[in-house]
């Protein structure tokens, strides 16, 4: 069963999800792969990030599960946990965590990014930019 959630900044951790992936693997698993997405101190813009509030909507969580779920169903995949915060965060601190343990890291390597493309395409959490020129939702910012 998938590990996810949607928390405040301070809920969850990275070492801490380490650690309970790590509990009962077995020994089919030979990798362990993570992501852990940055709020980084630059906008696409090109100015300073002051910070970025995400928000999310009720059914984040369900779609965050039936991401993991999907992920979780490949083959050489044995589980998958997906933790985004929901706050108000400052450059250099973490949005997201995704951790896939499979059985080898090709597996690995290749679902990281499959689930994160989802997520940012398919789950209700938005992000608004703030920065020393003002501040817009990231999704009306026009594309480049």
């Amino acid at each position: 069963m998938p590990d996810i959630g949607v928390h405040r900044k301070g809920e969850v951790n990275l070492p801490g999800l380490l650690e309970k992936l790590r509990g009962g693997l077995g020994e089919y698993v030979g990798a362990i792969g993570c992501f852990v997405g940055v709020v980084r101190g630059l906008s696409k813009t090109g100015g300073r990030v002051k910070s970025l509030r995400y928000e999310g909507a009720g059914d984040a969580l369900k779609k965050l599960g039936e991401i993991a779920g999907d992920a979780e169903g490949e083959p050489n995949i044995s589980r998958v946990m997906i933790h985004h915060i929901v706050d108000e965060l400052r450059p250099g601190e973490d949005a997201i965590y995704v951790l896939v343990a499979g059985h080898s890291r090709e597996d690995v390597f290749e679902a990281l990014p499959k689930i994160m493309d989802r997520v940012k395409k398919e789950v209700p959490i938005w992000k608004k930019e703030v920065t020393e020129r003002g501040e817009y939702w990231i999704h009306e910012l026009p594309e480049r």
